[in-house]
């Protein structure tokens, strides 16, 4: 495993793109988003995501220069072309919309088309929080195998179907909710398999439907399984008709794509004042936080402790990179005839 700051992956990434045909300032962005999924312990939305896009802009599917904009909207709505660019550019503009407009409209919807990953979506839902705006936010309706098999099912049927969820706090910290609604997200299974380590159990079912934690198994025609059974596969569907009906991809999308993302965005002030709702949440995450802690656990925390926890410390220290994905980086750049030294 190697250690690596923050600031060099950084610098690599946004080289690595621009040798990509990739704008400085979408680069920049780019290096931005990637690294700080690495910095709060998400890795698999991380660097290990370069060669895949680099793999998508030379198929063609990621146009690396695209910006996207609104193509439609109402004093409560917004459709965003993402373009087929960056997701995370996508996303990162159609969260500035919806902030925008829940200040103007205090509750809005916005949904965006032609576009690619958006990475962890727990990044959007904090970028509103932060502004004191409540952000909901999915991914799903792809319509095609995808990864996932439904609960009962021994076949490949949805995506990840992730949502994230962000409350701003007052004096505490804001609350963020961000998981896949399958029992191990995608990226963690390319973590594992970077690592040589083998996945929980209950996570995923080989290509003949038989419960598997290589993650080798996945990528020869296995599925995810949904956490929690009927229920977590009961709020993937919820995430799928919200990503497949509410954003209209099969209208806009073509090439066989569907879905996309939504956000829904309210803002804090909508029945008081700022201070009113801070003095609110502050009451509840001050008494969950104040319940002692169950055997095994020196302390209950909060979603979205453990990220903050994790950016502190791999500031402090560097981030983790197992080799497997820094030779994959690596060879990705030269291809690019960018040298990484």
């Amino acid at each position: 495993m190697l250690t690596i700051t923050a600031d060099r992956l950084r610098a690599v990434t946004s080289r690595i793109f621009e040798a990509a045909g990739t704008p400085p300032d979408l680069a920049a962005q780019m290096a931005d988003v990637l690294v700080e999924s690495n910095l709060v312990g998400h890795d698999s939305h991380g660097v290990i995501r370069i060669p895949a896009y680099l793999e998508q802009i030379r198929r063609g599917t990621l146009i690396p220069s695209a910006r996207p904009e609104v193509i439609s909207e109402t004093p409560g709505s917004a459709l965003v072309d993402g373009k087929y660019g960056f997701g995370h550019i996508a996303a990162a503009f159609a969260t500035e919309v919806a902030v925008r407009k829940a200040k103007e409209a205090k509750a809005v919807v916005v949904a965006i088309v032609r576009c690619n990953h958006i990475g962890r979506l727990g990044e959007w839902a904090e970028r509103a929080a932060a502004r004191d705006v409540i952000a909901i936010v999915v991914v799903g309706g792809s319509g095609g195998p995808g990864l996932a098999a439904p609960y009962g099912g021994a076949a490949r049927a949805l995506g990840t179907n992730p949502i994230s969820i962000g409350i701003p706090g007052g004096t505490m910290p804001d609350l963020l909710v961000d998981f896949a609604t399958t029992a191990i997200a995608e990226g963690k299974v390319q973590v594992a398999r970077a690592k040589g380590e083998p996945l929980p159990p209950g996570c995923i079912l080989d290509k003949d439907g038989n419960p598997s934690t290589n993650p080798e198994d996945l990528y020869a025609g296995g599925m995810l399984l949904p956490f929690g059974g009927h229920k977590g596969y009961g709020l993937a569907m919820v995430v799928e008709m919200l990503g497949g009906a509410l954003a209209p991809g099969a209208i806009y999308n073509g090439d066989g794509r569907r879905g996309g993302a939504v956000i829904i965005a309210v803002d804090a002030t909508t029945f008081c004042t700022l201070a009113d709702y801070e003095s609110s949440a502050d009451f509840t995450l001050r008494r969950i936080k104040a319940v002692p802690p169950a055997r095994g656990f020196s302390e209950v925390l909060l979603p979205g402790e453990p990220e903050r926890r994790s950016r502190e410390q791999r500031l402090r220290n560097g981030i983790p990179v197992p080799e497997a994905t820094w030779e994959a980086i690596t060879a990705a750049a030269r291809g690019l005839g960018v040298e990484i030294a």
